[in-house]
């Protein structure tokens, strides 16, 4: 018994040592080149609502609070910017058509799910909210409409990962909630959105 004791702990500790290495090459195909104070992802896109098309631009932090080999799900932070450039033509019981200018920007907070290993295929989710300030202004001598209400939004990402870098295509929804139903802006607020994203978590 006492011979075997010593073989024992060798293979024992061979164990250890392997399982530990297995998990710090886990951690680090996960681990983030940037700093988690800095931005983790972009998405450069365009939203059309109710005939105004409107281009978008999202910063996003992320904080991973549950990952494994290839599934990591995040605590996000976001923050988008939006101006409309193309207007509906003027409708006959459609005052909000009279519109000229029309802006929407939103911070945002939610979770996501990101499906990712260098080389492969990259996919993932999230849904955010949070609170949109939009306005737009009017011909026909209608007042300017700006105010405060709700957004939730809901997007999905297809790409590929390229390394710590993935690339590829989102699309997504965003439906607005507690507006004046006076408020003629609110029509063009949110809706579907589609274009591209960069995620260097």
């Amino acid at each position: 018994m006492h011979r075997t004791l010593p073989v024992f702990l060798v293979v024992a500790l061979g164990l250890v040592s392997s399982a530990g290495a297995q998990e710090t090459r886990r951690l680090k195909e996960h681990r983030s080149p940037t700093p988690a104070w800095a931005p983790r992802g972009v998405f450069l896109g365009a939203a059309l609502q109710d005939g105004v098309v409107s281009p978008i631009a999202k910063v996003q932090w992320q904080f991973t609070f549950h990952q494994d080999r290839k599934d990591a799900f995040a605590l996000l932070l976001e923050g988008s910017v939006s101006w409309g450039v193309a207007f509906p033509d003027p409708e006959e019981g459609k005052p909000q058509n009279a519109v000229k200018s029309f802006y929407q920007h939103s911070p945002q907070v939610g979770v996501g799910y990101r499906n990712q290993l260098p080389g492969q295929v990259h996919w993932g989710f999230q849904v955010t909210g949070g609170p949109v300030f939009y306005g737009a202004t009017f011909d026909g001598g209608l007042e300017p409409d700006r105010r405060v209400a709700g957004l939730i939004e809901g997007r999905i990402h297809l790409g590929y990962q390229f390394g710590d870098v993935a690339g590829g295509l989102a699309v997504g929804y965003a439906e607005p909630f507690g507006y004046k139903r006076r408020s003629l802006g609110r029509f063009f607020v949110g809706g579907p959105m589609v274009g591209l994203f960069v995620d260097w978590r």
